[in-house]
């Protein structure tokens, strides 16, 4: 319960920092609007907003859903959201360029959990995931990572991102089959079993666009 309520703690005061920023933009250099289309291509919207804070650095929050109730031959469930708030340093002052970002995330999930995409779990062998058909787990996940990217600019409103992020996923998750819960492992089935893993959960291909762009000094 202390972890979730200083996550949520975490998500609310990056929430409040990026409102106060969005209501002042146009005292910002820069505010863009993005959208991933790699994910848009699996029908899984993923949407986010960048301000710019200072050169080279800036914040952004983005959201990703997914709402499918039934994917792939075993017809699993595919169904996430997850918030991000991240702070980025840029190779470039106009924010393009190479870049890192750090982040933390929260997010809520019902899915098949698989290996793809696991580097290290310290408490299982990701080999050994179960994966018979109708099980799934579900529960709820904080993140916390770093992300590294490309921004191209095309012209000074449209730009290309391509990114890709990962780093320790916490989660608090149960576990089903045929649609009821099973955690044998548990005396009280309104537990949760904790779950800890190095993975990569970001990517993809953002399109961005430029709401606010940097004021050119007049000289007279």
């Amino acid at each position: 319960m202390d972890r979730r309520n200083n996550i949520g703690r975490r998500l609310f005061t990056g929430l409040i920092v990026m409102t106060i920023l969005w209501s002042t933009g146009p005292l910002c250099a820069q505010a863009e609007v993005k959208f991933n289309a790699a994910t848009a291509l699996l029908l899984v919207p993923n949407f986010g907003v960048e301000l710019s804070i200072a050169p080279h650095y800036s914040a952004q929050l983005d959201v990703l859903g997914s709402f499918w109730d039934s994917v792939g031959e075993d017809r699993d469930p595919y169904q996430i959201n997850e918030t991000f708030v991240e702070g980025r340093y840029y190779q470039n002052p106009d924010q393009s360029g190479w870049y890192t970002g750090a982040h933390v995330g929260f997010g809520m999930f019902t899915l098949q959990k698989v290996n793809a995409f696991v580097i290290y779990d310290q408490y299982q062998d990701p080999d050994t995931y179960p994966d018979p058909d109708n099980t799934f787990q579900s529960g709820r996940a904080g993140f916390y990572g770093l992300s590294f990217g490309y921004k191209k600019r095309l012209d000074a409103r449209w730009a290309l991102e391509a990114f890709i992020g990962g780093g320790l996923v916490q989660a608090n998750v149960k576990s089903y089959t045929n649609g009821l819960q099973t955690v044998p492992w548990l005396e009280d089935t309104r537990e949760f079993n904790k779950s800890g893993e190095w993975a990569l959960y970001r990517g993809g291909l953002m399109i961005t666009y430029a709401l606010f762009t940097p004021k050119k000094n007049n000289k007279s």
